[in-house]
């Protein structure tokens, strides 16, 4: 049977706080990444040239990470595939700062782009699948702004960390590790077993 909770009923669950956990961390090495991708590559010694159809492909695998995750959601947990997905877009952090050839900057950008279209994807099939469909739309509200802040602080994070620095290796090795604790978030996030009443 679906579940059926309120919006008030999810607030008072684990699983809403730590999905807005793991949106808030997710989507901030989104941004910061995609928005600094191109600059960290020419950085590293690859052509502009290059750069560019790097980022073509993370564009192009995204898609192809949102029907995969999609597909696998059918059969797997989605506390695991949250976590896979989040170590995923760690992984593809630190191949980030490796990033020396052509060979190695599509690689990892194949590797971001379909985590990319994991974390797209499977965050919203959590929320329905976690608190029913009755009242998505409020619930998923309370989340939007937590992806929006993860985003708007991603790039800025990235930013000022390279002018700290000098480099986009210390901003990687960030990311990284808030994949890391994002993973974490998405493993603990399990089904809550039943709506906990409001209280009067």
């Amino acid at each position: 049977m679906e579940p059926g909770f309120t919006r008030a009923q999810a607030v008072r669950t684990r699983a809403f706080w730590l999905l807005m956990l793991y949106t808030g961390l997710a989507f901030c090495i989104q941004a910061g990444i995609s928005l600094h991708q191109a600059p960290l590559l020419v950085e590293q010694g690859i052509s502009t040239t290059l750069a560019a159809a790097v980022v073509s492909t993370f564009s192009l695998s995204a898609g192809l990470g949102a029907y995969l995750s999609g597909r696998l959601a059918e059969r797997f947990a989605l506390s695991t595939l949250l976590a896979a997905v989040a170590l995923q877009l760690a992984i593809a952090a630190m191949f980030m700062r490796e990033v020396d050839s052509a060979p190695s900057g599509f690689l990892a950008a194949f590797i971001f782009g379909t985590g990319i279209g994991g974390l797209l994807t499977l965050p919203q099939v959590a929320f329905a699948d976690y608190f029913g469909r009755a009242h998505f739309g409020a619930i998923r509200a309370l989340a939007l702004p937590v992806q929006v802040v993860g985003q708007a602080a991603g790039p800025l994070v990235a930013g000022v960390l390279y002018d700290v620095t000098g480099s986009y290796q210390t901003p990687m090795l960030v990311f990284a590790t808030l994949g890391g604790l994002a993973a974490l978030a998405g493993a603990l996030a399990r089904p809550p077993a039943e709506p906990v009443a409001s209280k009067p």
